[in-house]
């Protein structure tokens, strides 16, 4: 064999250990720790888990589920690059808005959730729409508990919770 030829070979298994070892990145993990490959497929245990009615606390009293609504909406969204998990429950209330956001705060506080630093401190003052966030760690990864309160006396609570475990924003 002639020095150009035991060279051509050197380079040749060089470039094909070289494809080997890339593939094995992408395809091993290198992609797959990015969260790729994660889909509403394999959503149905951190579905049943952010759906468990011990996650979300209970509505004020007199607040009834929203006509046309009383099912919890519950879905996986895998459209935005992120796959996430959300169970929406509306309501209808009576009651001032203010009774309605002190009671959720204080629910959620007693549940185990933590207000997010966005969270206006004089939203049950305001009259008009309100959105709170809470988060917590739900069966080892993190939840949000959103309440967005109306004018047309209805609210709306929702847990998320991304599928690849990664933190959502508020």
């Amino acid at each position: 064999m002639t020095a150009n030829q035991v060279n051509l070979t050197v380079s040749v298994v060089a470039v094909l250990c070289a494809a080997e070892l890339g593939a094995a990145y992408f395809l091993g993990g290198g992609l797959v720790l990015d969260g790729m490959g994660v889909d509403c497929d394999e959503s149905g245990k951190r579905m049943a888990q952010v759906s468990s009615a011990s996650v979300v606390p209970p509505p004020p009293v007199g607040a009834t589920l929203l006509e046309g609504h009383e099912d919890a909406g519950s879905e996986c969204v895998d459209d935005s690059g992120q796959v996430w998990l959300a169970v929406d429950r509306y309501y209808r209330f009576d009651g001032d808005q203010g009774a309605v956001i002190t009671h959720y705060r204080q629910a959620a506080e007693k549940s185990g959730w933590t207000p997010s630093s966005s969270e206006p401190a004089d939203a049950s003052a305001s009259g008009a729409p309100a959105d709170l966030c809470f988060g917590k760690d739900l069966a080892g990864a993190p939840a949000l508990l959103r309440l967005h309160v109306d004018t047309t006396r209805t609210f709306l609570t929702s847990v998320e919770s991304s599928l690849d475990g990664e933190p959502m924003e508020c």
